[in-house]
């Protein structure tokens, strides 16, 4: 083909048709750009093509490794409402007087027993190592961002505060004079065999600062079931997900 461009242009010359050869030589120069310009235009397709199926084994990503969280947070709510449960139980055995049992050992034991929220981030920071900009959909963007780097710091540093160094605090402070041994657990049974033996179950009824201890564990337990996990985190884990799969259909279509 080359070749074939060359031999005209040289019989131009050759003929002395400078006119002719300028118009062909301008019209080869316009053939050049274009060829130039679709170039540039199937290369950006194919970028565009490649980023767009990033974005979407992103957004599926994500959306697999929200469901395992949304998972984990009931499970967690599942287990804290029977804590709760339970700790209303022993509150309203210690107020009625009634004489001490193994159960009530069983159930001081699941009270006081600790549920972490665990979740995945390795998604987020693939989408952040590719850059944030990977999504096009700005809200969603938002969303992603909000409940990663916002929303599930917020509640994890919380759940710390109100719970877990509350339960620690508890067996350092609370339990240790008043209970045989904590942590006392039976990996073969189904429950764990969970158990917290009381050394003077009669004491603990008229016991303020135990009294105090564990109804104020109980509150803050509802507390954090019916805001913080039902209320916000478990909603915006939701909502994320729903957004997601909503995006994820608009890319098959």
């Amino acid at each position: 083909m080359i070749k074939f461009f060359r031999k005209i242009r040289q019989k131009l010359l050759s003929e002395n048709k400078f006119s002719k050869y300028l118009i062909y030589a301008i019209g080869e120069i316009i053939l050049v750009v274009i060829g130039i310009l679709i170039a540039l235009q199937i290369n950006n397709w194919n970028e565009n093509r490649k980023r767009s199926n990033e974005e979407l084994s992103i957004l599926k990503d994500l959306k697999k490794g929200l469901e395992a969280d949304l998972s984990d947070l009931n499970y967690n709510v599942n287990c804290l409402t029977l804590n709760l449960s339970v700790a209303d139980k022993v509150i309203s055995h210690l107020k009625s007087d009634e004489p001490y049992n193994d159960s009530v050992a069983i159930q001081f034991g699941k009270m006081m027993f600790p549920y972490k929220f665990v979740y995945s981030t390795s998604a987020f920071e693939t989408l952040k190592s590719k850059g944030l900009d990977l999504i096009k959909n700005q809200k969603l963007r938002d969303a992603i961002v909000e409940v990663y780097d916002s929303r599930y710091k917020f509640f994890t540093e919380t759940e710390k505060t109100i719970l877990l160094d509350e339960v620690e605090r508890g067996y350092q402070n609370v339990f240790s004079t008043r209970f045989e041994e904590s942590f006392v657990v039976d990996f073969s049974k189904k429950d764990y065999g969970l158990w917290l033996k009381p050394l003077d179950f009669e004491a603990l009824k008229t016991d303020k600062e135990f009294l105090y201890y564990i109804k104020s564990y109980r509150n803050r337990l509802h507390v954090f079931i019916n805001f913080h996990y039902k209320g916000v985190i478990i909603v915006r884990v939701e909502n994320l997900i729903n957004f997601l799969e909503k995006e994820i259909t608009n890319f098959e279509q």
